[in-house]
């Protein structure tokens, strides 16, 4: 979300002069979803270390059967994309369509989910990431033992979200998983809970200290919400990741 409003070229600008090694392609990028012209992806595609699924308007777990439907299509021409770059594919978990407790329902229809999912990633050679999410009350896959159990069923590999571990208490529990995680996402929350600078968080500090005690060395993913810091220009937005780099450098590579 933090260059949402640019085309892939000037995304892949962002990301070479900022000094970032590549991206995470997030597959509803406007400039590539509004045709889904996959030659687009020739700009990117030596950047790209990972890709994360179509989640706008979608819920696997939805009570009405077409979002089902779209978004089970839509993340599978997801893993197609992930495909072509050679990536990891992270996914999310459903959500109760009503802001409640997730029933037994929801738990079905997410199974079947992840099911098709991983056997079409399967016959694609795809990693499928399970992220973590954040902790609504209608949210699947929020808790640390939730996420694990899903992982373990379909043997999913885990993308770690700092910031939404953080806000449900459980993100030291993910490092005693560390063998499953392959990518993290790194931010830390401004009063609304979007994803900001890690470096504005203590609490992100810490967890993230204690990754790099671990020696921690697979893909670390710097996650931004550009309207979790007002309007900004593109050389701004450089700036920004750049002392977010120099940040987890500090971390991660002292």
């Amino acid at each position: 979300m933090f260059f949402y409003e640019y085309p892939v070229e000037e995304i892949a600008r962002a990301c070479e002069i900022s000094d970032y090694d590549g991206i995470e392609f997030w597959i509803e990028t406007p400039h590539y979803w509004i045709d889904r012209n996959e030659e687009k992806l020739n700009t990117v595609k030596r950047l790209i270390k990972s890709v994360h699924c179509a989640v706008l308007d979608l819920n696997p777990c939805s009570v009405n059967k077409h979002v089902v439907e779209v978004t089970l299509k839509t993340n599978l021409h997801g893993i197609n994309v992930a495909e072509k770059v050679k990536s990891p594919f992270t996914v999310h978990a459903g959500r109760r369509s009503a802001l409640r407790e997730p029933v037994k329902e929801d738990y079905e229809t997410n199974e079947r989910y992840f099911r098709v999912l991983s056997k079409f990633a399967m016959v694609k050679d795809v990693e499928i990431l399970l992220e973590n999410s954040e902790p609504k009350v209608n949210n699947l896959c929020r808790s640390h033992g939730e996420v694990m159990e899903w992982a373990e069923k379909f043997r999913f590999g885990i993308t770690f979200d700092v910031n939404h571990a953080l806000k449900n208490g459980d993100a030291e529990k993910y490092i005693e998983s560390l063998e499953k995680i392959r990518n993290i996402h790194v931010s830390g929350s401004d009063g609304k809970g979007r994803h900001v600078g890690s470096r504005f968080s203590e609490k992100t500090r810490r967890i993230l200290e204690m990754l790099a005690e671990t020696g921690y060395d697979r893909t670390i993913t710097v996650e931004l919400d550009d309207l979790g810091y007002g309007k900004m220009n593109f050389q701004e937005k450089v700036e920004e990741l750049k002392r977010e780099k120099e940040f987890l450098d500090g971390i991660f590579r002292r």
